[in-house]
C-alpha cells in the first residue's frame, strides 16, 4: 500500500489544490478496495486510471478558465460593434426560429408519442384492393372485420368504429356532438381507462343491450359541470335515451375531436348481407411480440380464403396494416419533412451569410490578432477566442429565436382544423423543441465560426501581418475566393428554395384555375340529422325537408334553396355499384366496374349551386313518394353507363334502399348535369347519380342558400325558423361554400406561404451576402480603382468591373442552385399538381429573378467605386 499511497501523492500533484485532498481520500479508497479484492494487474490499472483523472481535472480547470475568459473578451469585442453584433443576432433569430417552429410543428404531427400506452402497439387495418398500393386508406365491412378479428391471432383486441356526428337534445339546449360508434374492444385497443365509471365492453355489444354512452372529459366539465354524479344520468342522444356509463381522462378524444361513444352493434342480418358495404375504421393492439408485418401476412391469409368464400363481394380484394401515427399522418408526412427541410436550408443560408460577414470583419481585426500572437497566443488560442464570439452570438440569437418559434408555434397551433393536418393544434415549444434549438444555435455558431476563424488566423510572420494592415493592401486571394464560394453557395442555396417555392406556386394556381363545376359565391350551407325516433318514416322526413326549404326560399333575402345528401368539397364518399340498366340486370363483374356517388337532392338544389344542367330538366315538386322514380346523371355517368348515346329516358337501379324498407333507388333518367369535383380540384372526376329527396327521403342533408347578399346574414333566420320547425333540431357545419372552397385549398396554400417566407428570407440574405462582398471589395481596393482612375480608365469601365464580379458570383451559384433544385424538386412531387419537378418556366424565372437581384445589390457598390477620387485614393492610408 506504501507504493500505491506514494504513486497517489505523486498523482495528487496534477489535481487542482482545491480538490486535491477530496480527490485523494476518493483514491486511496478505490485503492484499497481494489488491493483487496483485484489482482496487481487491476491495480497497476487503476493507479494509472488516478494519473489519468487528476490530468483531466487539471485539464478541464484550465479549458474552462480559458473559455471563460474567451467569453468575456468576446463581450467586450462585440460591444464595440453593437450594429454588427445586432445584425448577426437578429439573422440568426430569423434562422433558429423559424426552425423551431417547423420542428414544434414536425413533432407534434409525426413524432411526439399519441396519448396511449405503448402506441407503438396500435395499428390501423385498411381493406383494399389487389390493384391500389397499399396505403393508408380502405373501410372495411362489418362481416369482414367480424371474421378478421375472429381468425386473426396477432391481436390482443380488435375494434371497429363508424365516426360522425349525432343530434343531442338536452337541458333546453340542442347540439350537435362529433361521437363515434365502437365495438366493445375499442378502449381495450387504445388501454385507456374511464376516469370515472366504466368504459364500454363486449357485453354492450349485443343487439338488444342497454343504451349507454361514454362522453369525454370536455363534455363533462362543459355541460356536466364536471359533477361526479353525471354518472348514471340520461342523454337523448338522435332522439334515443342513453345511460352515461362513464368519463374519460383530459386529453382523449379518439378519432379526433370524438365527445361521445357509443355501442356499434349488428344485427344477423347485417352480417349476412353487409359484406359488400364498407364504412368502417378497423384498430387493433399487436401481441407483444408481433411484428406489423407478421401481423400484416397473417391478415393477407384470412383474406384470400375469404376471397375463395365470397368471390361476388370479396374479389381482388386486400388488406393493409399500418401504425397508427402512420395511419393519420401518413398523407401530410412529406409535407411536413420538405418543409423542414427547407427551413433547414434557410438556416444554412443564415450561416453561410454570418460566415461571410464574419470573415470580413476579421479582415480588419489582422492587426489585434497579429499583436495578441507577437504576445504569445498561439492559432488554437486564437481561433478559440473567434469562436467564442460565434458561441455568444448564437446563444443570444438563439434565445430570440426561441421566442419567435414560441410565437409562431402558437400561431400553428391555431390554424384552422379545416387544413386536415392531424394533430398540428398540438404544436407548442417544449423540452425537447427547446433542446433542439439549442442544437441548431450550437452548429449556427460552429458552422458560421469555424471558417472565419480558421482563416482569420493562419500561421505568417507577425511583422508582415502587421505591415500589411497598416498598409491596407488588398484582402489575399484566398481569402476573396473563400468569400466569392461563401456567396456562390449561399446563391445555390436561394436557388433551391426559390424554385421549390416557383412549383408551389404554379401548383397553387393551377388547383385554383381549376373549375369546380358549381358556384360558390353568396351560398350559405348548414347541415342537419333528423332522429330516426322522430322522424321514422319516409313521409316524415320528405315533409320536413319540403316545409323547411320552402320557407327559406319564400324570404326576400334567399334567391333560392336546396338541400342534398352529399354537399361538394366535404370528402363525402357514397360509392354504390349499379344493379341494372334498362331492366336488366347486370353481372357481378358488370356491377363492380358501373359503380356510382350517389347524391339526394331538392329540385332547386342545382340552381341553387348554380349547376348547369346540360341537357333535360331538373326535378320538381311533382317527383315524389308515390310517383315514377327519376335521376340524373353527371357527365361522367352518362359516359360511363350509356357511351355515346343519349341516357335521357333510360332507367337504372343501384345496390342500396337508401331507408329501411324502401323501393331500390334509382329511376328514369331526365336530365344530364356537368360534371362538379366534389372530392376538391385535385381529386379525380366521379360518375354521380343525383335522386330525388321526396322520393328517397334521407335522414342527414345540408341545406343550402343562394343569397341575394351577404350569405352569412341568412345563419341567424335560418336558426330561428329552424326553432319553430323542431327546437331540438341543432344546426351544424354552418359554412359558406366560399369558407369550403378555400379549405380545400388550405394545404398547398401553407405550403406555399411558408416556403415563400422562406424562399423571400433566402433571396434577402443572398443579395445582402452579394451587396457586404462587394462592398468590402471596394473598399478594400480603394488604392487600386484610385491608381485605375488615374491612368485613364473612365467610370463605366470600374462599373463593368464591380458588376461583372458579382454576375460572376450569381452566375457560379445559379449553375450549382439550378444542378441542386433538379434534384430535390423530385421529393416534391407529391405536392404538385399540374406542373412538372423539372418545369423549365419556373426554372428560367427563378434564374431570371436572382440573377437580377445580384446585379441590383452590386449598383450601390458599384457606384461607389465609379465615384472614387484619385487623388484621395493613392492618399489612403
Amino acid at each position: 500500500m506504501s507504493v500505491c499511497d506514494t504513486l497517489l501523492r505523486l498523482a495528487s500533484c496534477l489535481a487542482p489544490s482545491d480538490v486535491r485532498r477530496d480527490w485523494l481520500r476518493e483514491w486511496r479508497a478505490e485503492l484499497a478496495y481494489a488491493t483487496r479484492k483485484h489482482t496487481p494487474v487491476v491495480l497497476v490499472v487503476r493507479c494509472l486510471g488516478a494519473f489519468v483523472h487528476a490530468a483531466w481535472l487539471r485539464w478541464d480547470r484550465w479549458r474552462l478558465e480559458m473559455l471563460l475568459q474567451d467569453i468575456k473578451y468576446a463581450f467586450r469585442t462585440l460591444a464595440r460593434k453593437p450594429g454588427f453584433a445586432a445584425v448577426t443576432i437578429l439573422t440568426l433569430a430569423i434562422g433558429i426560429g423559424a426552425n423551431a417552429a417547423i420542428f414544434s410543428a414536425v413533432r407534434a404531427v409525426l413524432l411526439r408519442p399519441l396519448p396511449f400506452p405503448e402506441p407503438e402497439r396500435v395499428v390501423q387495418i385498411y381493406s383494399t384492393t389487389i390493384t391500389r398500393p397499399l396505403g393508408p386508406g380502405g373501410t372495411a365491412s362489418p362481416p369482414d372485420f367480424t371474421d378478421w378479428r375472429t381468425d386473426s391471432t396477432s391481436f390482443t383486441e380488435m375494434a371497429a368504429i363508424s365516426a360522425g356526428s349525432i343530434p343531442w337534445s338536452g337541458d333546453g339546449v340542442a347540439e350537435q356532438v362529433p361521437f363515434a360508434m365502437v365495438t366493445g374492444g375499442f378502449f381495450d385497443v387504445l388501454s385507456v381507462p374511464a376516469q370515472h365509471g366504466r368504459t364500454l365492453t363486449h357485453d354492450d355489444d349485443p343487439v338488444g343491450a342497454a343504451d349507454v354512452v361514454v362522453i369525454s372529459h370536455d363534455l363533462w366539465s362543459r355541460r356536466f359541470g364536471g359533477d361526479p354524479r353525471a354518472i348514471g344520468r340520461t342523454m337523448t342522444l338522435d332522439g334515443t335515451p342513453r345511460r352515461v356509463v362513464g368519463v374519460m381522462p383530459a386529453g382523449f378524444s379518439y378519432p379526433l375531436s370524438s365527445e361521445l361513444w357509443v355501442p356499434l352493434r349488428f344485427t344477423s342480418d347485417d352480417l349476412a348481407t353487409q359484406r359488400g358495404a364498407h364504412y368502417l375504421d378497423v384498430i387493433a393492439r399487436l401481441n407483444p411480440d408481433v411484428t406489423v408485418e407478421a401481423a400484416q401476412g397473417e391478415l393477407a391469409g384470412i383474406v384470400r380464403r375469404l376471397v375463395e368464400t365470397y368471390p361476388r363481394t370479396n374479389a381482388n380484394k386486400a388488406v393493409a396494416v399500418f401504425g397508427l401515427r402512420d395511419a393519420l399522418v401518413g398523407n401530410v408526412k412529406p409535407a411536413l419533412l420538405v418543409l423542414l427541410g427547407a427551413v433547414g436550408f434557410v438556416l444554412l443560408i443564415v450561416c453561410v451569410n454570418i460566415a461571410s460577414l464574419t470573415l470580413t470583419r476579421a479582415a480588419g481585426r489582422t492587426r489585434e490578432l497579429a499583436v495578441r500572437a507577437a504576445l504569445g497566443a498561439g492559432r488554437a488560442r486564437l481561433i478559440n477566442g473567434l469562436l467564442a464570439e460565434s458561441l455568444v452570438l448564437a446563444i443570444a440569437g438563439g434565445a430570440a429565436g426561441l421566442l419567435l418559434a414560441q410565437w409562431a408555434s402558437q400561431a400553428i397551433a391555431g390554424l384552422d382544423a379545416g387544413i386536415g393536418i392531424p394533430l398540428l393544434d398540438q404544436t407548442r415549444v417544449d423540452g425537447p423543441v427547446i433542446a433542439f434549438t439549442s442544437a441548431v444555435a450550437l452548429f449556427a455558431a460552429i458552422f458560421s465560426g469555424t471558417l472565419p476563424a480558421w482563416h482569420a488566423s493562419p500561421k505568417l510572420d507577425v511583422a508582415r501581418r502587421i505591415r500589411d494592415n497598416a498598409s491596407n493592401l488588398t484582402s489575399s486571394r484566398e481569402r476573396q475566393r473563400l468569400r466569392g464560394g461563401l456567396i456562390v453557395a449561399e446563391t445555390a442555396l436561394a436557388v433551391v428554395l426559390l424554385v421549390g417555392a416557383g412549383l408551389l406556386m404554379r401548383t397553387f394556381l393551377q388547383i385554383a384555375a381549376v373549375d369546380l363545376g358549381f358556384d360558390a359565391t353568396r351560398v350559405q350551407t348548414f347541415s342537419l340529422s333528423l332522429p330516426e325516433a322522430k322522424y321514422p318514416t319516409p313521409d316524415t322526413r320528405a315533409a320536413f325537408v319540403e316545409t323547411l326549404i320552402d320557407q327559406l326560399a319564400s324570404r326576400p333575402d334567399v334567391e333560392a334553396a336546396g338541400a342534398i345528401f352529399g354537399l361538394p368539397l366535404t370528402n363525402f364518399g357514397y360509392t354504390i355499384t349499379t344493379s341494372t340498366l334498362d331492366g336488366r340486370r347486370l353481372t357481378d363483374e358488370e356491377q363492380d366496374q358501373r359503380s356510382l356517388q350517389v347524391r339526394v337532392v331538392t329540385p332547386d338544389y342545382f340552381r341553387t349551386m348554380g349547376i348547369p344542367l346540360v341537357r333535360g330538366r331538373a326535378f320538381t315538386a311533382a317527383d315524389r313518394l308515390g310517383r315514377p322514380a327519376v335521376a340524373v346523371v353527371n357527365e361522367a355517368a352518362a359516359e360511363l353507363l350509356w357511351p355515346g348515346a343519349d341516357p335521357i329516358g333510360h332507367n337504372l337501379t343501384i345496390g342500396t334502399r337508401l331507408s329501411q324498407g324502401g323501393d331500390p333507388a334509382g329511376g328514369t333518367v331526365v336530365a344530364v348535369a356537368r360534371n362538379v369535383r366534389d372530392f376538391g380540384a385535385r381529386g379525380p372526376l366521379r360518375p354521380t347519380l343525383y335522386l330525388a329527396h321526396a322520393q328517397f327521403p334521407v335522414d342527414f342533408f345540408t341545406v343550402t342558400l343562394k343569397a341575394r347578399g351577404n350569405p352569412v346574414a341568412l345563419v341567424e333566420p335560418s336558426r330561428a325558423l329552424l326553432a319553430t320547425l323542431d327546437p331540438d333540431l341543432p344546426m351544424f357545419r354552418v359554412r359558406t361554400m366560399e369558407q369550403f372552397a378555400a379549405n380545400a385549398v388550405a394545404q398547398p396554400r401553407l405550403y406555399l406561404t411558408l416556403i415563400g417566407i422562406f424562399a423571400a428570407a433566402a433571396m434577402l440574405l443572398a443579395a445582402i451576402g452579394i451587396y457586404g462582398v462587394l462592398a468590402h471589395d471596394v473598399a478594400q481596393r480603394t488604392r487600386e480603382i484610385g491608381i485605375r482612375l488615374a491612368l485613364g480608365a473612365n467610370r463605366r469601365e470600374v462599373v463593368g468591373l464591380v458588376v461583372g464580379q458579382a454576375a460572376m458570383l450569381a452566375a457560379g451559384g445559379l449553375m450549382l442552385g439550378l444542378i441542386l433544385a433538379f434534384g430535390a424538386s423530385r421529393l416534391m412531387r407529391g405536392l404538385l399538381f399540374g406542373v412538372e419537378p423539372g418545369d423549365l418556366t419556373t426554372y428560367v424565372g427563378v434564374a431570371g429573378v436572382l440573377f437580377a437581384i445580384a446585379l441590383l445589390a452590386s449598383y450601390l457598390p458599384a457606384r461607389r467605386a465609379s465615384r472614387v477620387d484619385p487623388i484621395t485614393a493613392l492618399r489612403y492610408e
